[in-house]
């Protein structure tokens, strides 16, 4: 096992970031042997040192389909294999789509199923297709609709959002020429925002957000921040995240210019957090939430909290991604 933060020429890591995405267009291959049930995509890329260019397209895009996923999603990303951390986070989001597309894959093996009588399996191109007699049928039915839905979330918008918090970008530009005085403020502005965004987040359940808290004492700025998942309007945020602990000398720009960057950066994430639970509840499409009549709070289903689960949103935004090891054949 190799730390992928070790100096790896280009070669080496272009090898194990190639290797997570032909793992994953094979899953994605062995689904489409299914029809089009399921949502299937395919990584495409080219490698001109030191840049790596991909994009994800949808093999059976339909704008007749229920899909959450569009055309739209396709893009090519560019990323510098150089960079560590951009490496890191191509890993860990191919990685995440791996995890779903495994899942995914379960799903089409237990429908496929000749008991099922949804699927037919054909031995000459050892695929699958509709049973004209029964499939369209059962497809229509509440239990059916709710398996093969949740392999319809657009999980690549998802995690392509987080790619500039992931790769930090420089925030301290923000505030470049400031004043003590301004810089203060910026601060205070971006804790407000966060708090706020935090008290829309903890009413969707299963989406993270950012806690965080200032204190000055003696001159002395003193700033918390945790992602955390817990749930509901009594929620005691035990499962925390990505906690850090900062003090700065209201007095030294540089040290203010560290809680900036930190709160700014914790901002960001908590308003891609909205943006997707927002999303989420709004299309409800596959039904991931119902909303509590009494507290009116935004409550998995059933086959929501599997998808959640599987997702995992919260270890994704953990930001100590130094840490994750490869294999290097």
């Amino acid at each position: 096992m190799v730390n992928v933060e070790n100096k790896l020429s280009f070669t080496q890591k272009a090898k194990i970031i190639v290797q997570k995405i032909e793992e994953y267009n094979k899953i994605n291959k062995e689904i489409k042997r299914y029809g089009d049930i399921f949502n299937t995509f395919s990584f495409y890329y080219e490698l001109k040192e030191p840049e790596l260019f991909f994009e994800l397209k949808s093999t059976d895009y339909d704008e007749n389909d229920f899909s959450v996923t569009s055309l739209a999603t396709e893009q090519w990303i560019e990323i510098n294999v150089e960079n560590d951390k951009e490496v890191n986070w191509l890993i860990k989001t191919i990685n995440k789509f791996i995890e779903k597309s495994k899942s995914d894959m379960q799903k089409a093996r237990e429908i496929s199923k000749p008991h099922v009588g949804i699927l037919v399996y054909d031995e000459f191109t050892d695929s699958y297709y509709l049973n004209p007699t029964t499939g369209p049928i059962l497809l229509k039915s509440k239990e059916i609709l709710k398996e093969i839905s949740s392999t319809r979330i657009d999980i690549f918008n998802i995690f392509i959002n987080l790619r500039s918090v992931a790769v930090e970008e420089d925030r301290a530009v923000e505030i470049f020429g400031l004043n003590l005085e301004e810089v203060i403020e910026k601060i205070q502005q971006a804790l407000e925002s966060i708090n706020g965004l935090a008290k829309k987040i903890m009413k969707i359940e299963g989406i993270p957000r950012y806690i965080s808290s200032i204190e000055i004492v003696d001159k002395v700025m003193y700033y918390n921040g945790y992602a955390t998942i817990d749930f509901g309007l009594a929620a005691e945020d035990k499962n925390k995240v990505n906690e850090v602990s900062l003090e700065a000398n209201i007095n030294e720009i540089e040290q203010l210019e560290k809680i900036y960057v930190q709160i700014r950066k914790d901002e960001e994430v908590s308003k891609i957090m909205a943006s997707l639970g927002r999303s989420l509840v709004s299309k409800n499409n596959p039904k991931l939430y119902i909303q509590n009549s009494i507290t009116g709070l935004w409550e998995l289903s059933y086959e929501g909290r599997k998808t959640i689960k599987n997702l995992n949103i919260i270890d994704f935004i953990n930001t100590d991604i130094s840490e994750m090891e490869f294999d290097i054949n």
